[in-house]
């Protein structure tokens, strides 16, 4: 079979052109993607490049050649910055100017840009240096988990393994002299680029709407101004986790918290003041507790926080702790600081005898004990 370098070059500038418009109208959807746009962007570049290699011989060798390959090297320079903005991090232009200038620079040199295979050695030299780039930017500089991230890095990788072979082929293999003379060497080089191309476009998407789903999740899961568990959250995974301790037989600690008067703060302050009160305490407690528990808003002005493996004399610490760095700091609104304080009750048990509807109930019992103590206190329950 020969792979004609022309029908090629064709297959890739069309497949690259309807992949950048399906981005485009995935950007359409969910606009803030910023990584979206510029993997489409990446592929129109590419396409063009592609147009610019097809047209070799009826527009000057500075287009054909040189600036064609240049805006290979940008596609692969503006794709990374895509990456970087898929993992929230500042984009990078200087990989979209240098290396399309080294290549500009090089063909100025009759060695490399008299010569197909220096040429092609040099473009995939630098290629393999961005395609590693690019792997290194999606696998290591992630901070998500996201199941579709490492086949994603995959495809770039797995580009840099072929852009080696392709180096050592070219230095080594009698090539034609120009590049639509084609050869099976020739036709291969730019098949991998379609199949890459395809794969990073299908895995790209799956990836963004891996990422949007689990958005989409926490923001069922998460109360919208303070960023813990909502109600219905806490309650589902607290009381997973109270089964599962008693089968392990852990101790569990529950500490629900109250902001004392927080009506008349609304009321003095406005509502405005009472959020910073509530973003403030969420604050406090998650710096107190540690990753393996489980905190979040289970009412209005209302706090619980569920502490795995912890016994009644460090919870009953955690809870002091939360409430003095909590009324030892007052909160600033609108010129005032206001302070304001917390009440807390607290209730351990060991995991055989644990039963979340129980240890509810005890907490908030403890609760309103300390409540009626004259708030601002920490009231722990017999266990």
């Amino acid at each position: 079979m020969t792979l004609d370098v022309s029908t090629l070059l064709v297959v890739l500038a069309v497949m690259s052109q309807m992949a950048a418009l399906s981005l485009v109208t995935n950007w359409f959807q969910r606009w803030p993607d910023r990584h979206v746009v510029m993997w489409a962007l990446a592929l129109q570049v590419g396409a063009a490049s592609c147009v610019l290699l097809l047209l070799r011989g009826q527009i000057p060798d500075f287009l054909s050649i040189g600036i064609a390959n240049a805006g290979t090297l940008a596609a692969l320079g503006i794709t990374w910055n895509g990456a970087r903005a898929f993992n929230g991090r500042s984009t990078r232009w200087w990989p979209v100017v240098a290396f399309p200038a080294i290549w500009m620079i090089a063909m100025e040199v009759p060695a490399i840009g008299d010569s197909l295979a220096h040429r092609i050695a040099l473009g995939s030299v630098l290629s393999l240096i961005l395609s590693l780039m690019l792997a290194w930017e999606i696998w290591a500089k992630g901070k998500d988990h996201l199941v579709w991230r490492m086949p994603f890095a995959c495809v770039p990788a797995l580009h840099a393994v072929f852009l080696v072979f392709r180096f050592i082929a070219a230095l080594t293999l009698d090539l034609p002299p120009d590049l639509l003379d084609g050869g099976p060497f020739i036709g291969l080089g730019i098949l991998e680029p379609i199949l890459v191309m395809f794969a990073a476009t299908i895995i790209g998407l799956r990836l963004s709407d891996e990422r949007l789903k689990n958005i989409l999740k926490r923001a069922a899961l998460t109360d919208g101004l303070t960023g813990l568990l909502n109600h219905g959250a806490f309650m589902d995974l607290a009381r997973e986790r109270v089964e599962r301790a008693r089968d392990q037989n852990e101790l569990i600690t529950l500490l629900l918290f109250d902001l004392d008067r927080f009506k008349q703060l609304n009321d003095r302050y406005g509502h405005a003041a009472g959020d910073e009160a509530l973003k403030f305490f969420s604050t406090i407690v998650q710096r107190c507790v540690t990753e393996a528990d489980f905190v979040g808003r289970v009412g209005g002005e209302e706090f619980a926080a569920l502490l795995i493996g912890c016994g009644a004399e460090r919870g009953r610490q955690v809870a002091e702790r939360i409430r003095t760095e909590f009324a030892g700091d007052p909160i600033r609104h609108a010129g005032h600081r206001i302070t304001v304080t917390v009440s807390v009750g607290v209730m351990t048990v060991c995991g055989q005898r644990a039963d979340f509807e129980s240890l509810m109930v005890a907490a908030d019992e403890a609760l309103y004990a300390a409540k009626r103590g004259g708030r601002d206190l920490v009231f722990q329950a017999a266990s």
